[in-house]
């Protein structure tokens, strides 16, 4: 398995295997759309997305993050599934790692999550990797599902 930066070639992938988790446990809302039908103008804006590629079987994407610039300052994670949801290959893992030191390297300040607490494997992976819960900002973060946050800050 290799991790590899954006790469249009994984785009309608990226697109597909978001819209399929997110109809599968909720619908997929307007501020879905909005993002999923301008990958490559988010991309140009400053985002990134990282696949996990199973280099062994014909670059199958297993799994993919991105992570968005906020007017704030701050980053989100945003858009981040697996194939199967919970594989077990580490490939959301690793995804979700990139995510992070992309920002980092970025030096941002704060990443912060949204999600729902039906997606537990992924609140586990959160909390594994040192988020910390905090309070949904509807205003900011306006999907009907979301029921959680976490944030995870930065000192440099």
């Amino acid at each position: 398995m290799k991790i590899i930066p954006y790469d249009k070639s994984f785009k309608d992938e990226f697109i597909e295997m978001n819209k399929f988790w997110i109809s599968e446990m909720f619908v997929l809302e307007e501020e879905d759309l909005k993002l999923l039908n301008n990958v490559d103008e988010a991309i140009e804006n400053g985002s990134e997305i990282f696949f996990a590629i199973d280099d062994e079987n014909n670059d199958e994407v297993l799994a993919c993050c991105m992570i968005n610039p906020l007017p704030t300052g701050e980053w989100e994670i945003d858009k981040f599934c697996a194939k199967g949801m919970s594989t077990g290959t580490g490939a959301g893992t690793a995804c979700l790692k990139a995510c992070i030191d992309f920002a980092k390297d970025k030096k941002a300040e704060k990443i912060v999550i949204v999600s729902n607490r039906k997606c537990e494997a992924a609140i586990h992976l959160y909390m594994k990797l040192g988020f910390r819960e905090v309070p949904v900002d509807f205003e900011k973060f306006p999907f009907e599902r979301a029921d959680i946050a976490f944030e995870q800050e930065f000192k440099y």
